[in-house]
């Protein structure tokens, strides 16, 4: 096995116990067991040890010349000049611009494009997905976890954060959005600064416990999570009732194959199919501990996030009705095993989920086979798509602090 650099951080299991058997259908589905080899197993630890590299070393330089006040207006300059790639700030931005504003060879631009157009066919089906089973079901990762704690994002409550995470992700699931120089791309590289000053401040941190978690935002968390805005959420589409045709799963991970090289993942860790991507989600979990209170913590606010909601009538009806039937989506989208490892119950269980389950097979089914009717199916999607993140903008001005749910353990 290869010698890694750095002892092996207590979230990541021993060797011997990633070596879980495969039901063989499963198996047989992905074409290999979910167990890591040796060569997988030593790239995991040593992936919790690598940052971002050429970002890092951005933010380190800035740092140096003023480590009391850091100037960055350079860098914000430069997302907003018309052509970012030949802006002209210091060395260690020219490097960072220009290994970021091109594209790599792989990337397949008609492709992308047809998985934007998907995606955007799937209306709130999408965005349910991303809230109810992606970002609810990433608290499982406790490690993640650890980061929001340190920063204050759990005192901030958990509709600022959604409503962040909202907004980028509709900027980047855009037509051309991503190409070199794009604004999503230019939206991910301002994620990706972020991303390296918490890094940078969290790794000199005395609460930072580099032997029991690793590098903050280290490449395998950062894989984790592009994979869950790609293959989880192809995922729960199906089980929403979305049809996912061989074609737009390939599009959907291309699409996010190259939002997850321009976040800063090596190109180690992207990958072109879903099967290749459940194989990796489900090596990751072996560098993360069993949920613990900071899970319950996290959970319960996104739960309570609809008891925050304004509605113009009946508010008080409509606010419980969202908050049942998200908690309702969860324990549908997750299953009830990993719902429960939430801290969370549903008094409804699936039922309120599965009862939209048959109109949306059949809206999708007839969008897609009636003549005409795909494009009006992506335009009203998309439509769906930005009343659904407005909403989330005006409940964030409206009630910044979200109560707690009542699952709160």
């Amino acid at each position: 096995m290869k010698t890694i650099d750095y002892p092996a951080p207590t979230r990541l299991r021993p060797f011997q116990l990633t070596q879980i058997k495969t039901p063989w259908p499963i198996r047989q589905l992905l074409g290999r067991p979910f167990a890591p080899t040796p060569e997988e197993y030593a790239k995991l630890h040593q992936g919790l040890f690598e940052g971002d590299p050429v970002m890092d070393r951005y933010i380190q330089s800035r740092i140096e010349q003023s480590s009391e006040k850091p100037d960055w207006r350079e860098f914000h300059q430069a997302l907003h000049s018309p052509k970012p790639s030949e802006f002209q700030g210091s060395d260690a931005l020219q490097t960072l611009l220009k290994s970021t504003c091109t594209n790599p060879t792989w990337v397949d631009r008609n492709l992308i494009e047809d998985g934007v157009q998907f995606i955007h066919s799937t209306g709130r089906a999408a965005t349910d997905v991303l809230r109810d089973m992606a970002l609810m079901g990433g608290y499982l990762m406790v490690a993640f976890n650890k980061t929001l704690i340190l920063t204050g994002e759990l005192e901030k409550g958990a509709a600022p954060r959604l409503a962040s995470t909202a907004q980028w992700w509709l900027k980047v699931v855009n037509p051309n959005a991503n190409c070199a120089g794009g604004p999503g791309a230019l939206a991910t590289l301002r994620v990706r600064w972020m991303h390296a000053l918490v890094r940078h401040q969290l790794r000199n941190s005395p609460q930072w416990d580099s032997n029991q978690w690793g590098l903050p935002i280290n490449q395998v968390d950062m894989a984790a999570t592009y994979l869950g805005f790609s293959a989880v959420m192809l995922l729960g589409l199906r089980k929403m009732g979305i049809v996912v045709t061989p074609h737009n799963s390939r599009a959907v991970m291309q699409l996010w194959k190259l939002i997850g090289w321009q976040m800063g993942v090596r190109e180690e860790w992207l990958v072109d199919t879903e099967q290749q991507a459940l194989v990796k989600l489900r090596q990751f979990l072996f560098t993360h501990s069993p949920p613990d209170e900071s899970t319950h913590r996290l959970a319960s606010a996104l739960a309570g996030e609809p008891l925050s909601r304004n509605y113009a009538s009946l508010q008080t009806l409509r606010k419980h009705y969202a908050h049942q039937k998200h908690l309702s989506s969860s324990w549908y989208l997750l299953g009830p095993r990993m719902f429960h490892k939430l801290g969370l119950r549903a008094p409804f269980g699936p039922f309120i989920a599965l009862l939209a389950v048959p109109a949306r097979v059949a809206h999708h089914a007839l969008g897609r086979t009636i003549p005409g009717q795909w494009a009006r199916l992506i335009r009203h999607g998309r439509k769906a798509q930005e009343i659904a993140v407005a909403e989330l903008q005006q409940r964030q001005a409206d009630q910044p602090n979200t109560p707690v749910s009542v699952n709160a353990n």
